[in-house]
């Protein structure tokens, strides 16, 4: 099966799940596309996996441009969406959010595969706000509160469904 993995990120997030998805699926022909660089038609492939980062409430420039580009061609190939976003309660809001209508009803399923805070990968503004957001967590007097991290089992579920088909 021809699978595409096409993403879009800023701090790599985004690209460590989709090639650490294309590394499971070592019996289908994947192509792992940064969207940010290139833009395969998902004509050509049997199945479409697209995503990318959530930053400041909206999916990264590349990802949006894909998406306005192929929305007819995604809506009618089968495919599955992923997010990276920091804020899992947010998850169900940022996919309605961020895809349009035809493509979210479409999909086999739409998955959140974590996200960080991670200051190191931020820079000017961004390194702040991060910083701020992350710190406010920390002194949070919550018992529960934590750090988001990457859920790489996320992936393993998808790619075990994948190799399936």
């Amino acid at each position: 099966m021809k699978v595409l993995i096409a993403y879009a990120g800023k701090t790599g997030n985004s690209a460590s799940m989709a090639t650490l998805l294309a590394e499971l699926l070592p019996r289908h022909e994947v192509t792992l596309a940064d969207l940010a660089v290139t833009a395969p038609s998902p004509l050509d492939f049997d199945y479409v996996v697209l995503g990318g980062a959530i930053r400041m409430g909206k999916l990264y420039p590349a990802a949006r441009k894909y998406l306005k580009q192929h929305e007819a061609a995604l809506a009618a190939c089968p495919h599955t969406l992923f997010l990276c976003c920091a804020f899992a309660e947010q998850f169900e809001n940022y996919l309605e959010m961020v895809f349009p209508t035809s493509v979210l009803e479409s999909a086999e399923d739409a998955l959140y595969f974590g996200g960080e805070l991670n200051v190191a990968k931020h820079k000017g503004l961004d390194k702040w706000l991060v910083k701020l957001i992350r710190n406010s967590i920390l002194e949070s007097e919550e018992d529960d509160a934590a750090l988001p991290g990457l859920l790489p089992e996320h992936v393993r579920q998808l790619a075990d469904r994948l190799k399936q088909k």
